[in-house]
């Protein structure tokens, strides 16, 4: 009950400000949203990939999927917890190579993950 008013709340937070959260796939423990200009077939796509490598973990993800004129834009929500702490060589390595994954297996075209807050808004690090 608890995570369900979280999530209530959360959605009034980031709709109330404005913010477009697009459409919605669900997979288990998976929200994708996809906005107007992603195709909802790129978007079942990219779910399936997550769940069947296994990035879907025992809490809730909430994804975006985004498109500009250069890529596809993946926003993954990073825990509050972390937010302040600069990513390690191995972490940027290692979504490097999860982006050149994604932009061969899902997106077939350029693909950029973007760590966001939980309104989507990119995490700025010092």
């Amino acid at each position: 009950m608890t995570r369900f008013l979280f999530i209530a709340i959360l959605f009034v937070v980031i709709s109330g400000c404005g913010i477009p959260m697009g459409n919605r796939i669900d997979a288990k423990n998976l929200q994708v949203y996809y906005l107007e200009n992603v195709p909802k077939s790129k978007a079942i796509r990219f779910a399936k990939f997550w769940k069947e490598n296994g990035f879907v973990a025992d809490k809730k993800q909430v994804i975006q999927l985004d498109k500009n004129a250069e890529a596809y834009i993946i926003k993954l929500i990073e825990r509050e917890e972390f937010q302040k702490e600069r990513l390690s060589i191995d972490e940027q390595s290692k979504l490097q190579e999860l982006e050149y994954r994604l932009e061969e297996e899902v997106f077939e075209g350029n693909a950029t993950i973007l760590i966001t807050d939980n309104t989507f808004r990119p995490i700025e690090r010092k």
